[in-house]
């Protein structure tokens, strides 16, 4: 009889031991269900709304003006001929009644203009201008136009002009509301430029590292979108 009792108590105790494995095997997997969802939440970055912002600007991204030499200027031959006006544009992007805060890397190749009755809003790159109205119209202005909120920024501002082409490598911030239209431009009042082509001058034959690596005559900008912020 005790031999008999020994295995009924052995045989039931094994029942209840698989019983509680089988009920704690069920409850790790309940409580990995309720935690997967919170842990996929805790690790998915919250880039959606930086990667709208940045589909907003995309018409800036990587965008390139070049303004070509279309002929020799004999007279000053480290000048070209050139079409007095080039320009692109685009519709920014965004959700309406929304203001951008959009920071641009801007990479040039720039003869010098004048602007006066501007601001420089960056004392480390001063040739950087915002409004104002030119003073040396002959020497090609550089500039993005925003038309709402409507302002002109100029990119290639001096204090005075000269036979230079100056290369500069910077960021600036402009504001550009959803929907605006924005217009890269260069524009001149003479048929000439100074010419980034020309091989006799030390401040020529200059490029933009990963954009033109082979000089190209004439002068150009390229911009890259660094970062867009909602005001």
């Amino acid at each position: 009889m005790a031999n008999l009792a020994l295995f009924q108590f052995a045989r039931a105790a094994l029942r209840w031991s698989r019983s509680s494995l089988h009920a704690a095997v069920a409850a790790v997997s309940l409580l990995s269900l309720a935690v997967a969802p919170s842990l996929a939440q805790r690790s998915t970055p919250p880039t959606a709304p930086v990667d709208a912002f940045r589909q907003a600007a995309a018409g800036f991204h990587e965008l390139f003006l070049h303004d070509e030499c279309i002929g020799e200027n004999t007279q000053q031959p480290d000048t070209c001929l050139h079409v007095r006006k080039h320009e692109k544009s685009f519709t920014f992007g965004g959700k309406t009644g929304t203001v951008y805060n959009v920071t641009l890397r801007v990479r040039g190749l720039f003869e010098p203009t004048t602007i006066v009755g501007g601001e420089a809003p960056d004392p480390a790159h001063p040739f950087f201008m915002v409004g104002g109205l030119s003073r040396t119209t002959d020497y090609s202005q550089w500039s993005i136009e925003v038309s709402e909120p409507k302002q002109t920024y100029t990119l290639n501002h001096y204090p005075a002009t000269s036979h230079t082409i100056y290369k500069e490598d910077f960021e600036a911030t402009v504001a550009v509301a959803a929907g605006a239209s924005v217009v890269i431009r260069v524009v001149d009042s003479n048929d000439r430029q100074i010419d980034n082509g020309d091989k006799l001058r030390s401040d020529r034959q200059q490029i933009i590292s990963g954009v033109v690596d082979t000089p190209l005559a004439g002068q150009m900008v390229r911009f890259d979108v660094v970062r867009v912020a909602a005001r």
